[in-house]
């Protein structure tokens, strides 16, 4: 009867989110995968792409944060000529929705002359567990962490002058972002939303971005606070496929950095980009678990061909640990994304990461994995995705508890005594993304997480700490504006 019940509010809390979607404006769903000048800001590698993608440079979206091939993923995304007929898919609407940029920045208006551009999303979730856990948590399952509960997880927003270098050799621009709700929780950098968020318990605002951009012919270079260039998925949860994100992302990589990142376009198949940061999630020197000096950052992106497309990004910096010191910490990521007709595309992506002296015996711990995607678009409105995921956490650093580790201790997240897992972590997800409208997209999906692993006090990953295994229906609405 639990479960039943569950499943029931499950079922009418995403009823009542498409309702809610149906029944707004916004700006095109097809925003979500635009051009950076347009969209929330993503990670260096994707969404789903179902073409071959036009040659797209790193400098023609760094100053948005978008990768490459999230960037040429986006432009491929075009709605088929002669769409696939889809139960799922409602009547054409044919006005075109209410968008805050065109309200702010009109045609022939100051802002748009000035190629100043504003954005946003607000996104809403419910999720099941199958095991109903009395903590409300879905073990070391973050952003979309509280089970069986509804969440608003974001509204979203960004205004950005996007540079340009095709009439001259100089400009300048910037972009600044401002994300409320369950996920800026996650988004904490020490010395800044730690500093913002001290009563808060789930809800908390988070600054994701604000930077400077200076472009110089095939360089653009950003100076300030940015949303770490790292692996598919990104902070903005509505560039993401799904909404429920996997291990490499939550525990394996860096949100956000503070410093500098400069991208030049050698050509247009390849692009390189460095700069120096403070860190992982680190504002200044203000926190204890702050980086104390400053690390680097590295990037490269290469088109294979108009099918195939690769990504590599490693960054070192001294990090915290356990021993209440600091130690070097090295992490690499590489993606490679490939089309194989209009309808399927595949996404590889493999993490690595290392820590000297990060135990509290003084060993090193090491982190690392393998992320696989397949998409599959059956119309215009509907693609379905599925991601295997296998991540280890050697030495039990970096998976369970709540991260990042500089967090207050008012902005709740799993126990810190669920953590300490050394062993492998597995998942698989699977379902849709639809787009019913120009505004809308809803994207449920079933995950199974399993694990092999037991902590040094006997509790596991999942359902209180009772089991190695979970089973968790998702499901949320995005709309844009």
């Amino acid at each position: 009867m639990k479960v039943y019940s569950s499943v029931r509010a499950w079922a009418q809390a995403t009823v009542l989110l498409a309702a809610a979607g149906f029944c707004s404006g916004g700006a095109h769903a097809e925003d979500i995968c635009r051009p950076p000048s347009m969209s929330a800001p993503r990670r260096p590698v994707m969404q789903t792409s179902h073409k071959a993608s036009p040659s797209v440079s790193q400098a023609d979206y760094a100053g948005s944060g978008t990768s490459y091939i999230q960037q040429t993923q986006g432009e491929a995304e075009a709605p088929a000529e002669e769409p696939a007929e889809d139960p799922w898919e409602p009547a054409t609407v044919t006005d075109d929705p209410f968008t805050i940029n065109n309200w702010l920045a009109p045609k022939d208006s100051w802002a748009a002359n000035n190629n100043i551009k504003f954005g946003g999303n607000f996104i809403q979730s419910y999720t099941f567990n199958f095991d109903s856990p009395s903590d409300r948590f879905n073990g070391p399952v973050t952003w979309t962490d509280r089970s069986n509960e509804y969440q608003l997880n974001q509204a979203y927003n960004w205004i950005e002058k996007s540079t340009s270098t095709e009439t001259s050799d100089w400009d300048i621009g910037g972009r600044a972002d401002l994300l409320y709700g369950t996920n800026a929780r996650f988004d904490t950098a020490g010395g800044l939303e730690d500093n913002i968020n001290k009563g808060s318990s789930f809800y908390a605002l988070a600054i994701p971005q604000f930077y400077g951009e200076i472009a110089y012919k095939s360089t653009k270079t950003k100076i300030g606070h940015y949303i770490s260039p790292v692996g598919y998925n990104t902070v903005d949860s509505g560039a993401n496929f799904f909404n429920t994100l996997p291990y490499t992302f939550q525990y394996g990589e860096p949100f956000t950095h503070t410093g500098t990142l400069t991208t030049w376009t050698v050509s247009d198949a390849l692009s390189l980009g460095g700069g120096v940061t403070r860190g992982w999630d680190s504002f200044d020197r203000s926190n204890a678990n702050t980086s104390p000096n400053l690390g680097y950052i590295g990037t490269a992106n290469y088109k294979l061909s108009d099918k195939t497309n690769v990504a590599y990004v490693n960054l070192w910096s001294n990090e915290a640990n356990q021993g209440g010191t600091y130690s070097s910490r090295y992490a690499q990521t590489f993606v490679l994304y490939h089309t194989f007709n209009d309808e399927l595309s595949y996404i590889f992506q493999s993490d690595f990461g290392t820590q000297d002296n990060a135990l509290a015996n003084g060993q090193t711990a090491q982190w690392y994995g393998i992320n696989q995607y397949l998409f599959y678009k059956t119309s215009d409105k509907v693609t379905w995705g599925g991601n295997f995921e296998w991540f280890r956490d050697d030495g039990g650093f970096r998976v369970g508890g709540f991260l990042p580790s500089n967090a207050p201790s008012p902005i709740r997240g799993l126990s810190p005594a669920r953590s300490g897992f050394d062993g492998n972590f597995y998942q698989i997800t699977v379902g849709p993304k639809w787009t019913p409208m120009n505004n809308v997209m809803i994207r449920p999906n079933l995950r199974f997480d399993w694990s092999d692993t037991t902590n040094g006090i006997g509790l596991r990953p999942y359902d209180d700490g009772n089991k190695s295994h979970q089973t968790i229906l998702g499901t949320d609405l995005v709309i844009s504006y």
